[in-house]
C-alpha cells in the first residue's frame, strides 16, 4: 500500500511542477527555468540527507542515477517547450505514455503482464492517436497539433528516466535522489554557458520557479522512495497519471479548451495508463 500511496504523492507533484513549468515557458527561457528549479531541489535534498546524517554509501546501484538526471532533464525540457507552444491539456497525456517503456521493461526483467495491462497499452496508443488531432476550421480536416514531436520526444526520455531511477533506488532511494539531481546540474551548467542563456529572472518570477523545483523534487523523491519498495510495473504508471492534474489546472487557471475528438484521446490516454497499472 505504501508504494502506492507514494506513487500518488508523485502523481500529484509531478502535475502541478509540469504546469507551472510548461506555463512560465512560455515567457522565460526553458534551460534557466530548469536550472533555478533544480538547483532548488539539490539544496532541498542537501538539507534532507543532512538531517538524516547519512554518509555516501558504498552502491554500485547508485551509478544508475548519474545518466537519470540529464535525461530527466532531456525529458523535462522537452515538454516544457511542448507546453509553451501547444495545448497543456493535449501534450501532457502524450508525454506519460512513456510509462509502456517501464512497463516492458518490466517483463523482460521477470514482471508479468496481465491481460489488462495490454489492453491498456492498445487503449494508452489509440488515445495518443486521437489527442494529436485538431480540427482546421478552415480545411476542415484533422492535423496534427503544435508540440506533437516534443511531446513524443518527452515521453520516451520519460519511460528511460523511470528505468534508470528504478536502477538507482534498490537500496539508498535519498542518495539517489541527491546524484540524480546532481548530475542533472552539471549536464545544466555548460549548456547554459555555452548557450548564452540569460538566467535573469525577476524576483516575481523566482518564487514560482523555485516552488516548482521543490515540488518536482519531492515528486521525484516519493517515486523513488515507491519504486525501491514496489514494482516498477505498477509504481510508474501510477506516477504518470500526473497529466490528468495538469489537464485540470490548465482548465481551471488558464481556461483552455480542447475539441471533443482529443476530450476522447486524452480519456483513453489516461484510462489506458490505469488499466496498464492493474499488473
Amino acid at each position: 500500500m505504501l508504494p502506492i500511496t507514494l506513487s500518488i504523492f508523485a502523481c500529484f507533484g509531478w502535475g502541478i511542477a509540469d504546469f507551472i513549468g510548461g506555463l512560465k515557458s512560455r515567457s522565460l527561457p526553458t534551460l534557466g527555468i530548469l536550472m533555478i528549479s533544480a538547483l532548488a531541489g539539490t539544496f532541498l535534498l542537501g538539507i534532507i540527507l543532512l538531517l538524516m546524517h547519512s554518509p555516501l554509501p558504498y552502491d554500485p546501484g547508485l551509478f544508475w542515477a548519474v545518466p537519470a538526471g540529464p535525461i530527466g532533464i532531456v525529458a523535462m525540457f522537452l515538454l516544457y517547450r511542448g507546453l509553451a507552444v501547444g495545448t497543456m491539456s493535449i501534450l501532457a497525456p502524450i508525454s506519460a505514455t512513456g510509462v509502456i517503456l517501464p512497463v516492458l521493461w518490466g517483463i523482460f526483467t521477470g514482471d508479468m503482464l496481465t491481460g489488462f495491462s495490454m489492453l491498456g497499452i492498445g487503449i494508452a496508443i489509440l488515445g495518443s492517436i486521437l489527442a494529436v488531432m485538431e480540427k482546421d476550421p478552415k480545411k476542415n480536416k484533422g492535423k496534427l497539433t503544435k508540440g506533437i514531436g516534443l511531446a513524443f520526444g518527452s515521453a520516451f526520455f520519460v519511460g528511460l528516466y523511470f528505468i534508470t531511477m528504478d536502477a538507482a533506488c534498490t537500496h539508498q532511494p535519498v542518495w539517489a535522489s541527491m546524484i540524480m539531481r546532481s548530475s542533472s546540474l552539471i549536464f545544466l551548467f555548460p549548456l547554459l554557458f555555452f548557450l548564452k542563456v540569460n538566467v535573469n529572472i525577476k524576483k516575481t518570477q523566482l518564487f514560482y520557479i523555485i516552488l516548482m523545483g521543490v515540488i518536482d523534487t519531492l515528486a521525484a523523491f516519493c517515486f523513488a522512495l515507491a519504486t525501491s519498495k514496489g514494482m516498477l510495473s505498477q509504481v510508474a504508471v501510477i506516477s504518470s497519471l500526473y497529466p490528468g492534474v495538469t489537464i485540470i489546472l490548465s482548465a481551471v487557471i488558464t481556461g483552455e479548451r480542447i475539441q471533443k475528438i482529443q476530450v476522447s484521446g486524452v480519456i483513453l490516454i489516461i484510462a489506458g495508463i490505469t488499466l496498464i497499472s492493474a499488473l
